[in-house]
């Protein structure tokens, strides 16, 4: 099978395009107070690897967590380094997309070892792996794995240029993947998540609903010609999906809410709810805002994220240039209940680090501090 490395990024390189027009707007803006707090802010020393690169997934076992760059990195969530993880004995691979099971001990991965894409699901702390049939994956070029109710489902793609058409796939995370109803697409998918009844999945244009994996895929696209950054569910399984100008719309299970104004005109991306207070069932939900932060909401208001008021900073420093600047690709919150980590997109500065962490102490976060 013929595998061309660029194509793993293809999603990432798609959203980094959208974020580009943002960036004179935001340069000139002071909305996130950078030339206030860039005198009170920490410097910020991480680990060498991960400065001037970009991680485009993270995961955690429930012992390790994990960052996927070209390869994919561990570290035990209780601290110490960063290692290159082993994937079935062998370190000499690149890695195409990692994720992992919510409520279990088990990652996945995809990589391309020997010239061959490989899948494989990693238990033990990431020590034993047992190859996922590729089935429907054989020819293809895979793109991006998710995981959702319970399922493994990959992004894969064939053909090039103005060619390509995009499928999805799944597994039990076992046995052989196959093929959905969901094919020759026009764009890839940004995301899959599952309401309790539903699986939604959107591309940059439009969303489909489906019943179950082996179903039929039909479109339900709300608001009018929106583009759309990221989707997530949260914990009541309502579905939120951002749009690249400014907007939020949610999904109870049944219809679409109206759009809910997060910034108007501003690109948004990923989206990610985390905990605030451990085990309080406290939530904020998290949508990234072009390469200028994020956003958090609380239920009713929308917060600037990088601001010091907010449950991710601190009076000493809010941490502005820590995100700002910076596309954010993947928010993780630990299975453990006091961190979260984020992962960005920092090349081009040799200061800047592609990996934060945030961590829950004495009834306060920490601020965001280079991993």
């Amino acid at each position: 099978m013929k595998l061309q490395r660029r194509n793993s990024l293809l999603v990432i390189t798609v959203i980094l395009a959208f974020f580009v027009s943002t960036s004179t707007f935001w340069s000139c803006d002071n909305t996130f107070h950078v030339f206030d707090d860039i005198q009170t802010e920490v410097k910020q020393s991480g680990t060498d690897i991960f400065k001037n690169t970009t991680v485009k997934a993270l995961g955690d076992d429930r012992t390790n967590y994990y960052a996927a760059m070209a390869k994919i990195w561990y570290r035990p969530i209780t601290g110490g380094d960063w290692k290159v993880l082993p994937i079935a004995g062998d370190s000499d691979y690149y890695s195409y997309s990692l994720v992992s099971d919510p409520t279990g001990a088990v990652i996945y991965a995809a990589v391309e070892k020997s010239g061959a894409l490989a899948v494989y699901n990693g238990t033990a702390a990431g020590t034993v792996w047992t190859a996922v049939p590729l089935g429907s994956l054989e020819g293809l070029n895979l793109d991006d794995l998710y995981f959702s109710n319970g399922t493994l489902f990959a992004l894969a793609h064939s053909g090039t240029g103005s060619s390509i058409k995009y499928s999805l796939h799944y597994s039990n995370g076992a046995g052989a993947f196959a093929t959905t109803n969901l094919i020759n697409l026009a764009a890839p998918l940004l995301g899959i998540c599952h309401d309790g009844g539903n699986y939604l999945a959107p591309t940059s244009a439009k969303v489909y609903k489906a019943a179950a994996e082996t179903g039929a895929w039909t479109e339900d696209t709300p608001g009018s010609e929106k583009s759309f950054g990221g989707i997530a569910a949260d914990h009541n399984k309502d579905i939120h999906l951002s749009t690249q100008d400014g907007y939020l719309y949610t999904w109870d299970g049944a219809s679409w809410s109206a759009a809910k104004t997060i910034k108007d005109k501003q690109t948004l991306g990923t989206v990610a709810e985390v905990e605030t207070t451990p085990g309080s069932g406290v939530y904020r939900l998290l949508v990234a805002n072009g390469d200028a932060g994020y956003y958090e909401l609380n239920g009713t208001t929308v917060i600037e994220g990088d601001d010091s008021g907010t449950a991710f900073g601190t009076p000493a420093s809010s941490y502005t240039t820590t995100i700002y600047g910076k596309t954010v690709l993947a928010i993780h919150s630990s299975s453990t209940g006091n961190e979260i980590l984020i992962g960005l997109a920092s090349q081009g500065s040799s200061t800047a680090y592609a990996l934060y962490s945030n961590k829950y102490a004495s009834g306060a976060w920490s601020g965001w501090s280079a991993e």
